[in-house]
């Protein structure tokens, strides 16, 4: 995957030499072990008709609009959500906006009917979120939807088609410029997690799959001291302090945590969304305060 070892050489370069995170081998070791007490964990996600072909697409197409804004949802402090902004929240408002999608099969409506409750419930970056929404409103990307559920449900011989998460990817960023913004791709690897959770599509392509780094994984890394913080990042993040995006800080945090869930990954044979589903449900066990990042990439 190209874009994909694109991410973990730019993790790599700022791991090399990094100063305010450590990735720390025997607690990887020793939390891979702990996970393989058990089995990769049931993501919750919406139920679809899997015999209906009109759903499916209406299905992924409404992931690709979830992954789109799938980001900040805290304002100020990480446990402020106003008006209970959260992906929970958003994922309603979407499934009410699209409620009626089989009947009249406009996506432009839907989505603006999306964008009409994200800003009367005032979701945190409602600029951003409206702009990277619009950028869906056009043929080629319902196509990028119509290929990916084609190549899937067996309209196609799998030997004729390239079914590969990198070229879906690459034409998602560069149709759809919002998911491009971040080197991490963050949101464009989310989209074939969840399509993966949702049908069980690219099973064999997710051991390579970068994770989509945001401010939950590494928290629950650090909290199972997969990551250790110096005093001064420690206290940046307890005290609720901003840390810049694409600053030194922010990068390390996000390089050390995709190069970490590379190791997990390695280490259990579990696939990336198994083991982001692992650590992303536990993450209420974890009390710390996660990084604060003004961001659209997550």
């Amino acid at each position: 995957m190209y874009l994909t070892n694109q991410v973990y050489e730019l993790s790599e370069q700022f791991m090399a030499e990094s100063t305010f995170v450590k990735m720390i081998p025997g607690q990887i070791k020793l939390l891979a072990d702990e996970m393989l007490k058990s089995e990769p964990p049931n993501f919750p996600v919406p139920k679809v008709d899997d015999t209906n072909h009109e759903a499916i697409y209406n299905a992924v197409f409404i992931e690709l609009v979830a992954a789109s804004i799938n980001y900040c949802y805290w304002y100020g402090k990480n446990t402020v959500r106003p008006n209970k902004s959260s992906s929970t929240f958003m994922y309603e408002c979407l499934m009410n906006a699209f409620y009626d999608i089989e009947s009249h099969g406009d996506y432009s409506k839907c989505i603006d009917c999306f964008i009409d409750t994200l800003s009367f419930n005032r979701f945190p970056l409602i600029e951003d979120r409206v702009r990277h929404l619009n950028e869906l409103k056009s043929q080629n990307v319902e196509d990028i939807t119509i290929d990916i559920v084609n190549n899937n449900i067996g309209f196609f011989d799998a030997t004729d088609c390239d079914n590969d998460i990198n070229t879906y990817m690459v034409r998602i960023i560069t149709t759809i410029p919002g998911f491009a913004f971040d080197l991490f791709l963050k949101r464009a690897s989310l989209f074939f997690i969840q399509l993966f959770r949702r049908f069980g599509w690219f099973s064999d392509q997710l051991h390579n799959l970068h994770v989509p780094a945001d401010y939950q994984i590494p928290k629950m890394l650090e909290h199972n001291q997969c990551l250790g913080y110096n005093p001064y990042l420690r206290n940046i993040i307890a005290t609720n302090q901003l840390i810049p995006k694409h600053s030194q800080m922010e990068c390390e945090i996000r390089a050390a945590t995709v190069l970490t869930m590379k190791r997990l990954c390695e280490l259990t044979g579990w696939n990336i969304a198994e083991v982001d589903g692992y650590l992303f449900l536990k993450r209420h066990d974890a009390k710390q305060n996660f990084h604060l990042t003004i961001t659209t990439d997550y």
